[in-house]
């Protein structure tokens, strides 16, 4: 089995600036390709998810191999998550958790304690589902919650105009830093 160095992927936080680059430019395109609706919009979309992807374990690996440079991580993070809830909202998690949860639970009863065909009178079957349903019910409302909440993380970060700014911030910090600066220096 092939193990995740971590070693390996902090060379991100070496390419930082270049990344906030082209990452910042990717997230003004997206913001501004959302407002297209044709085949360029959609390329966008996707190159922004996986970009939003790289922006992310980039402002982790700064975050543990720099944590003094907040800023940076920050405006990785940001960015990188407005590029990638906004897209994933579309796919409901909390069903397909719920369902993987109910199934689980049956499943572990069929095999390790299996029912007879009938329990005071009522048809196993019926048994079966009601252990499908009430920890698939609890598990889809629990993690239902949290998708809500990353809906609108996703929808206030992902809004072209939010989304243009922390692009311009993200190119404009990769330059900063660049020059061995930050956006912070320039104000204080």
């Amino acid at each position: 089995m092939i193990w995740l160095d971590l070693s390996a992927l902090s060379i991100l936080a070496v390419w930082a600036p270049f990344i906030l680059v082209f990452g910042g430019f990717v997230a003004v395109a997206k913001a501004l390709g959302s407002l297209r609706k044709d085949s360029t919009g959609t390329v966008l979309r996707l190159l922004g998810f996986f970009v939003g992807v790289l922006l992310l374990v980039t402002g982790v690996m700064v975050l543990f191999g720099q944590a003094e440079k907040w800023e940076t991580w920050l405006l990785l993070g940001l960015t990188g998550l407005g590029l990638v809830l906004k897209p994933l909202s579309r796919i409901s998690f909390s069903a397909l958790l719920g369902i993987l949860a109910g199934l689980l639970c049956v499943g572990l009863l069929y095999f390790y304690y299996p029912l007879p065909a009938t329990v005071l009178g009522i048809s196993s079957f019926w048994i079966y589902l009601i252990v499908f349903f009430i920890p698939a019910f609890v598990v889809w409302l629990i993690f239902r919650f949290i998708e809500e909440i990353g809906k609108l993380i996703g929808a206030i970060l992902g809004s072209w105009p939010i989304l243009t700014v922390l692009g311009s911030f993200c190119i404009v910090e990769g330059i900063l830093l660049l020059m061995n600066q930050n956006l912070l220096s320039l104000f204080t």
